[in-house]
């Protein structure tokens, strides 16, 4: 690994604080444009805020990655000659544009699922995309196995486009999903230095800080929320990197154990709410009140507790991922 932590943290300590530093303009932004959430049944604040928070991580990431595109050209840091960073920046710049264009005008879910397939589509046919697994079962014990392309194809969209959502669906509660992506973000940056990947390293140490940026202002009462430009950003950013970046410079494949465990939270929510709607004959795609915040407050947990607990299971589960890939 040629990056060492002190450009870790660097990275980390400087996104951070660009990101909190522009959070009052994006906010500005927010309201000269009308761009707000307004409270209904399923909302958890009373009166409308901001809804393009996500702004500022996108702004934080991309800016600092220009800045290492121009200046560490002749370093061991320089990353961006590799066709397949171009291709996961296009693509997170298109999963960004696409939900800010909700945020500002709002599109079907069924227009919104088409696009965001598309997009995967096309980056798993520029080659990134699920490919070689590896599982443990019983009796079989360590199994590896490559999937046929048309397979490797239909997993890496309905993963991308998955994780995307569920990350979308998990942003109900201040600090929620920002923290959860933070943890995920911090998980995969340690993957990449578990396998000596210098572009996952730099990428998601500059993702990491541009998270914090945002979460320092998105604990309740939340200064903004993310939106659908944020989460559809940091969904695409963590589903692809989790898939890329450890096992891009790893001889082995990717425990499928791994990318499970490490993404267990928005897919356990995802899954439980999918379920529950087709059980009570409802459109699946429809939203409600069944995610797991929103069972959580009606236990009369309270918001702290609820923070609490979602962010030590987070903890644990990107601890416990990093330990299986080691291994």
């Amino acid at each position: 690994m040629s990056v060492g932590i002190g450009i870790i943290f660097v990275n980390i300590i400087v996104c951070s604080i660009f990101g909190f530093i522009i959070g009052p303009v994006v906010n500005n932004v927010g309201y000269k444009f009308n761009i707000l959430d307004f409270p209904n049944s399923r909302k958890i604040h009373k009166t409308p805020i901001v809804r393009i928070g996500g702004l500022t991580i996108f702004l934080t990431f991309f800016l600092f990655n220009f800045i290492y595109y121009l200046f560490f050209r002749f370093s061991d840091f320089y990353i961006y000659e590799s066709k397949d960073i171009s291709i996961i920046l296009v693509g997170s710049l298109s999963f960004f544009l696409l939900g800010l264009h909700d945020d500002i005008f709002r599109s079907s879910p069924v227009s919104r699922l088409v696009i965001q397939f598309s997009i995967a589509f096309a980056l798993s046919l520029f080659g990134i995309n699920i490919s070689n697994l590896s599982l443990t079962l019983p009796f079989l014990g360590y199994v590896e196995f490559t999937l046929p392309l048309y397979l490797s194809h239909i997993a890496t969209c309905f993963w991308i486009v998955g994780i995307t959502n569920a990350l979308n669906w998990l942003d109900g509660l201040d600090g929620l999903a920002s923290g959860y992506a933070l943890f995920t973000s911090v998980a995969i940056l340690i993957s990449s230095i578990l396998v000596g990947s210098t572009s996952g390293i730099i990428l998601f140490s500059l993702l990491s800080g541009a998270i914090i940026g945002f979460l320092i202002r998105n604990f309740r009462p939340a200064f903004y929320i993310m939106g659908d430009c944020g989460s559809y950003f940091l969904g695409f950013c963590l589903s692809v990197g989790a898939i890329y970046f450890p096992s891009k410079e790893s001889i082995n494949s990717l425990p499928i154990v791994y990318l499970v465990i490490l993404f267990s939270l928005p897919i356990l929510d995802m899954l439980f709410v999918i379920f529950n709607r087709i059980y009570k004959k409802q459109n699946p795609l429809k939203a409600d009140a069944n995610h797991i915040h929103h069972r959580m407050m009606r236990a009369n947990i309270p918001y702290k507790g609820i923070i609490l607990l979602t962010y030590s299971y987070s903890f644990l589960t990107s601890s416990l991922a990093n330990i299986i890939l080691k291994k």
